[in-house]
């Protein structure tokens, strides 16, 4: 018997019982696992209202049970869904309502009635490494609970979204239909919820972290927009890739942490602070009231501290006045706190605490001036609003960072 052939035979006995155990698992998880079929109307424009009104639509979705009587899927899945229909892999069929959903990480919470399905095992997506096995379980196109199988491709992928933009990449095929659906590791733990597919290439589909989940389930179960986690405070990335914090905001996590400027952040979670990306992929998972763990460098000694990261609005409103939600505008402002205007140099201005989808501003920016008037109260703000829209243009005058910017739009 030649050497290949030896092999071979020696590799069979291990491929079939590997198949056997993938097999195995299938069976335990698929029943955890929905198909989701959704139907709603839109007016898509002057013409749908003029002839013939609303237009219909219908599509298809993934989900998974995570506790008796709720799922899990994408936010973008059941956006805009007047019906919304579970289908088990056992072929029963039940109405869902929507619990809770957040856009900018793009999860939704069902609640169903009528079935008894067993809830699937969260994993830790930290630990999976690239190369490992994983697999997906589905409705691509309507074929209900279909599987596939690949390996983590990579970890911590951008796709250049505004909001959540940490995601892990699979070969998993992944088509429409699977979105919301769960991706499992090799021992049929939940590693990742199927999001997105990269439309240019074969073989390239993304999935949000667990932990995304894991953090955000408390507000998707009270129907409460998921807020980010906040350390307090500003880093600098030195062009030997050290990463220094350049100012601590008073009051906030950084600063009960005892952190200071100059510290040099090393460590993040037990892992190497390697720049900006490092730090951002460990607070992009955080949300408020969970610790973070910092090693830092102070001149020859090195500490151990944890953060106990917090709401940033929440923060802010008791640090300048209460925030106020500018609807025309689609952000939620404040008075500039004190530290920022120090920090920027600036005694006016309305700090944007969140900006919304389609907005024209970004978190973070401070809105000096609409329209030539300088903006001193959220009042001025909401004044100018009704201004804007009558005139159909808006100038404004914006910090970015440390950057002056001019803005002009007419529509």
């Amino acid at each position: 018997m030649t050497v290949r052939l030896l092999l071979l035979a020696l590799l069979l006995p291990l491929t079939a019982a590997a198949d056997e155990a993938l097999a195995d698992l299938v069976e335990q998880v698929a029943p955890s696992v929905v198909n989701l079929h959704l139907h709603g109307e839109r007016q898509v424009g002057a013409w749908d209202a003029w002839f013939g009104g609303p237009r219909s639509w219908d599509s298809l979705g993934s989900g998974f049970v995570v506790a008796p009587g709720l799922i899990v899927t994408n936010e973008h899945v059941v956006r805009g869904a007047d019906s919304i229909r579970v289908q088990a892999h056992d072929g029963r069929i039940v109405e869902a309502r929507v619990v809770g959903a957040d856009e900018g990480i793009d999860l939704a919470l069902l609640a169903v009635e009528g079935l008894d399905l067993a809830a699937v095992t969260l994993g830790d997506s930290a630990a999976l490494r690239v190369g490992q096995d994983v697999f997906a379980v589905g409705n691509p196109y309507g074929h209900g609970h279909s599987v596939t199988r690949g390996i983590l491709s990579a970890g911590a992928r951008s796709l250049g979204r505004a909001a959540f933009d940490l995601f892990l990449q699979t070969d998993a095929a992944i088509n429409p239909g699977n979105s919301g659906g769960p991706l499992f590791d090799a021992t049929g733990r939940v590693v990742g919820v199927n999001t997105a597919v990269d439309g240019r290439a074969e073989g390239i589909g993304f999935a949000l972290p667990v932990e995304l989940l894991v953090g955000a389930l408390p507000w998707l179960e009270r129907g409460e927009p998921v807020p980010p986690g906040w350390a307090g405070l500003r880093l600098t990335e030195e062009p030997d890739g050290r990463l220094v914090v350049a100012s601590v905001y008073e009051g906030g996590p950084a600063a009960l942490a005892g952190l200071a400027v100059g510290d040099e952040i090393r460590r993040v979670q037990g892992r190497a602070a390697t720049g900006r990306a490092s730090w951002a992929q460990a607070m992009a998972l955080g949300f408020p009231g969970q610790e973070r763990a910092v090693g830092v460098r102070r001149g020859d000694a090195e500490l151990d501290v944890k953060l106990t990261l917090i709401d940033r609005a929440a923060w802010a409103s008791t640090e300048a006045g209460p925030t106020v939600a500018v609807d025309a505008f689609y952000v939620t402002v404040q008075q500039v706190p004190p530290d920022v205007a120090a920090q920027l140099g600036t005694g006016e201005g309305l700090l944007v605490v969140e900006a919304r989808s389609g907005a024209f501003f970004e978190a973070g920016d401070v809105i000096l001036q609409i329209n030539g008037q300088p903006m001193v109260i959220p009042e001025d703000l909401e004044f100018q609003a009704g201004q804007t829209l009558r005139q159909r243009g808006l100038e404004a005058v914006v910090l970015r960072g440390r950057q002056r910017l001019t803005f002009h739009r007419r529509w």
